[in-house]
């Protein structure tokens, strides 16, 4: 407590903040909230009054329209389209976005997931080769979503069979273009640059948008299509995959949370009652309780178990896949535990640890399903890029999770030359290389961290969008509050410093915690509450806090959840 450092996200933007307190008639502490998201009087109206209509026209993906033609040809002509996805709650939420839109519409599909250990990630000649064995009859059409763009191989293959292939895709793509009949990641395309930050499944909704405003245009289908329909597979995939979630992604998730609280799917409902969420779904619901449901099936089990929960038709199934996606989930944990517990001892014993700016860890038969997970964890609570390598006889396979302000993509391709593979996000990778290669990597990844980041950057940090007095989060804030979310990754919710704040008083509970009552300078009070945090009401404090609203019992009260506090003037 009080050791982090406080970064405020809005200061050098008064102007901006001035602005839009005066055109724009809304509270300072709004302003402020706007203001540390990059957001002016010229953009606030579209941030405030977004409509599901505002999304962006699909066709403005080159290549879209030989895309959705071959879909509709493949349909009138009765060939089959395979669908290739991924693993991961993106690729598999795009998966049954993508077949459901299709079958809708009269399409002979089939669905292929790669298995995560039998498979590998992506789409290869081998999946390829395992997909098509998978199906009835001969294919025609493949669409890959989630995955592809850096699969020129398994593309070249597939043509020499005679199949046309769609890319749908939002990793960085390579230095050699797809050779595929239509290529659809906004990554390719600088004029693209604001749909930069599409997951997989924001792509493959692009795809299905086009496709059906195409078949209205010209009268071949899709006029009982709904595209709303399909926003809670887009939810569930771009929140479980860490996308910003502003611009585009905002009004996708914003619409998306609508559509999956009203569970209109058996497998959605399943999911939401095995994992106890209660029918205000948030986004955070989705990252810590639904997505994790749905990743466990790739990392312990066969993904297609999580594929059959979305696509289920009755209730009954669902169920039975839901909760063999519980079990999975329990087993992942105990795996995690297990393997971080021993990482945490591996790196926290070598007497580097402390000066250290990335963290390595490798393993003997650690469960490559959970790994990134352990590196998520790594990350987290020690705010440095960590990688986590499970050896497996002469080859180590990888993750790796960042932190703000160093891109593991750019770093990894610095050290590829001791790498078999890389790839994924700036934020997120999976790498391989020899067992022998190891020492000599990790010494490279602390070697390149080190050239884009100093040391002071993996303090530990707070962030907040400015400093506020209790006058300022009243009703008038709170009135606009659900306009500003959904609140996730990128757009995180609204936070701020309040100065020379009193104990009035503080009420039992759990050790550890603290609650009870805080008074400004100006006499003005909030109820407070502080997890993992013992505030010692004879020391006045500053905080940073997350101001909302608590019911209890009918009533409602302003709460402020302390993220850390310090004495006045330390």
């Amino acid at each position: 407590m009080g050791t982090k450092i406080w970064i405020s996200a809005s200061d050098g933007k008064e102007n901006i903040i001035q602005d839009l307190v005066r055109s724009k008639k809304i509270p300072r502490a709004v302003a402020l909230y706007l203001a540390a998201r990059g957001i002016g009087t010229a953009e606030a109206d579209a941030y405030f009054y977004d409509e599901f209509s505002d999304l962006s026209d699909p066709y403005r993906f080159p290549g879209m329209d030989v895309a959705v033609k071959r879909l509709w040809q493949a349909i009138r002509n009765r060939e089959r389209i395979l669908i290739h996805g991924d693993y991961d709650t993106d690729g598999i939420t795009a998966t049954s976005l993508l077949s459901w839109v299709l079958e809708k519409n009269g399409a002979v599909i089939s669905s292929f997931l790669p298995h995560r250990f039998d498979d590998g990630y992506g789409f290869t000649p081998e999946s390829l080769s395992k997909a098509l064995e998978s199906v009835s009859s001969p294919c025609k059409v493949l669409v890959t979503v989630d995955c592809g763009i850096n699969s020129n191989p398994a593309v070249e293959d597939a043509a020499s069979r005679g199949i046309d292939v769609i890319i749908t895709d939002h990793h960085e793509p390579g230095d050699i273009p797809s050779p595929a009949l239509s290529i659809l990641n906004p990554k390719v395309y600088p004029e693209l640059s604001d749909m930069y930050q599409l997951s997989g499944v924001g792509v493959a909704f692009k795809l299905a948008h086009a496709f059906v405003k195409f078949g209205r245009e010209n009268n071949l289908g899709g006029y009982a299509t709904e595209m709303q329909e399909v926003l809670d597979f887009v939810a569930l995939g771009t929140v479980a995959d860490i996308v910003p979630l502003l611009g585009e992604n905002r009004i996708l998730v914003k619409y998306g949370m609508e559509t999956l609280r009203k569970q209109l799917r058996p497998g959605i409902r399943a999911l939401i009652e095995v994992s106890h969420v209660d029918s205000s779904i948030s986004p955070a619901d989705i990252t810590f309780k639904l997505a994790p449901r749905i990743n466990a099936a790739g990392r312990l089990g066969n993904a297609n178990t999580a594929l059959q929960l979305l696509n289920a038709s009755n209730i009954v199934d669902a169920y039975k896949y839901a909760d063999m996606l519980e079990t999975f989930n329990q087993r992942r944990q105990a795996k995690e535990q297990e393997i971080f517990s021993e990482a945490k001892h591996q790196v926290e014993s070598l007497s580097t640890f402390d000066t250290s700016m990335t963290i390595t860890a490798a393993g003997e038969g650690w469960h490559q399903g959970v790994i990134g997970i352990v590196a998520s964890r790594f990350a987290r609570d020690y705010n440095r890029p960590a990688i986590v390598l499970t050896i497996q006889g002469d080859e180590a396979h990888g993750s790796g999770r960042s932190i703000g302000g160093v891109n593991l993509i750019k770093i990894l391709s610095k050290c590829s030359h001791l790498l078999t593979r890389y790839g994924g996000h700036p934020m997120a990778v999976g790498l391989g290389l020899a067992k022998d290669k190891i020492e000599e990597f990790q010494r490279e990844f602390e070697q390149h961290v080190r050239e884009e980041i100093s040391p002071s950057d993996i303090y530990d940090s707070v962030a907040y969008d400015g400093t506020v007095e209790l006058s300022e989060i009243g009703d008038d804030f709170f009135a606009l509050y659900p306009k500003l979310g959904p609140f996730g990754h990128g757009n995180p919710q609204p936070s701020f410093r309040l100065n020379r704040m009193e104990i009035v008083r503080t009420f039992p509970i759990k050790s550890g915690h603290t609650k009870g009552i805080m008074r400004d300078p100006n006499g003005d009070t909030s109820d407070f509450i502080a997890f993992n945090m013992v505030i010692d009401p004879k020391i006045v404090w500053d905080v940073v806090a997350v101001p909302h609203i608590n019911e209890y019992y009918g009533e409602k009260r302003r709460q402020l959840q302390i993220l850390d506090a310090k004495p006045s003037g330390s």
